[in-house]
């Protein structure tokens, strides 16, 4: 049984539950949904390397900062990152979601230096298509593409 579809039916009773039918409901459910799967993406595969997780969490043709990777282009690149950065850290301070979008400010600590960083993963019926980083500063709307969305205003504080 993997992870994956565990997550999706403990969701799916969470929602049945409480009785979140609605479509606000619902897409505040997806929402907190996606904050977790950011959760697991930074903690268990950046921080610890758990490539098995990206079976589970990440589309086949996944793309990171709009270069087409896939998953096994994915896995290389953490494996290539722990092997060459072994004290790399991701701390999450922030993060804030959409059906579609996860933004989360983050300290990324190695090799003593300490840096803010965002990292944004779109997600599409829970899988993970992109993955975007970049410093504290977004980029600009033309290398995010028209699809930039408009994150709402809620805004919640992650503990470390």
């Amino acid at each position: 049984m993997s992870s994956r579809w565990l997550a999706s039916i403990g969701l799916a009773l969470l929602c049945a539950e409480t009785g979140w039918g609605t479509g606000a409901a619902a897409q505040d459910a997806a929402a907190q949904s996606n904050e977790l799967v950011f959760a697991l993406v930074v903690n268990r595969i950046f921080n610890q390397g758990a490539l098995g997780l990206i079976d589970d969490l990440m589309v086949k043709d996944l793309s990171s900062d709009g270069v087409p990777l896939g998953r096994e282009g994915f896995k290389a690149m953490i494996k290539d990152l722990h092997a060459d950065r072994p004290d790399f850290k991701l701390t999450v301070h922030d993060v804030t979601a959409t059906e579609e979008i996860v933004l989360g400010h983050v300290t990324q600590a190695e090799g003593g230096a300490v840096e803010s960083r965002v990292i944004m993963l779109r997600i599409d019926h829970g899988w993970v298509t992109e993955i975007w980083n970049w410093p504290d500063q977004p980029p600009s709307s033309s290398r995010l593409g028209a699809r930039t969305p408009v994150l709402p205003s809620r805004h919640r504080s992650v503990a470390p």
